[in-house]
């Protein structure tokens, strides 16, 4: 894995989510307090990703118990930097 801001310092990172989900389109901000929480994946060259199942047994075995994984509709994701400048 890369050493990037995700695998640094304090674990804290946030990132603002919007769901476009067109029955229900929603935004979320989210906050990781642990760099336990932030993993790599692994990308073909088309960008897909090719360990989900490493992933899903990952989620689960941080969370403790049996997980289901919904995906978020057509999802975009900007990672927050404070202090920085708005776009």
């Amino acid at each position: 894995m890369s050493n990037s801001i995700t695998t640094t310092g304090t674990g804290l990172w946030r990132i603002l989510v919007l769901d476009r989900d067109p029955q229900d389109p929603k935004w979320v901000l989210c906050t990781v307090m642990l760099t336990s929480d932030v993993r790599g994946a692994t990308l073909d060259r088309a960008g897909r990703y090719r360990d989900w199942q490493a992933a899903a047994e990952w989620v689960a075995a941080s969370v403790g118990r049996k997980v289901e994984l919904a995906p978020v509709t057509d999802a975009l994701c900007w990672h927050i930097r404070e202090g920085g400048t708005p776009r």
